[in-house]
């Protein structure tokens, strides 16, 4: 079993960013989900995933993301990706999400983009 950590901090305009380190798979999706859509239930909208030490990410776990996307969306808001692995990235290029999620690479852009 792989481990997964999450770490959630708000920024001072009100968006949420989640550190998300290790590996997303069967064993600890639910974790990754319930994270998400608690940040929503709390009022955030806005959020930031930092996936500078994401290391597996699984298609399940890109169903949430979509799903929690287009909820954060019809409340004005959105999920930016921070730092996506390059190995990473290349899935997202495939599977066409890049059409769904702005990719940054520092956090201030990522952060500026919700203004």
């Amino acid at each position: 079993m792989e481990t997964l950590e999450i770490v959630c901090r708000v920024d001072e305009r009100g968006i949420s960013i989640l550190k998300i380190a290790g590996f997303i798979d069967a064993s600890n999706i639910n974790l990754f989900d319930r994270q998400i859509h608690e940040q929503m239930e709390k009022g955030y909208s806005k959020i930031i995933l930092d996936c500078s030490e994401l290391q597996y990410i699984n298609s399940s776990a890109l169903g949430i993301l979509l799903e929690a996307h287009q909820i954060a969306t019809k409340r004005q808001g959105g999920i930016r990706i921070l730092n996506l692995p390059q190995k990473i990235e290349k899935t997202f290029e495939i599977l066409g999400l890049t059409e769904y999620f702005q990719i940054f690479s520092e956090e201030e852009k990522a952060l500026q983009s919700f203004v």
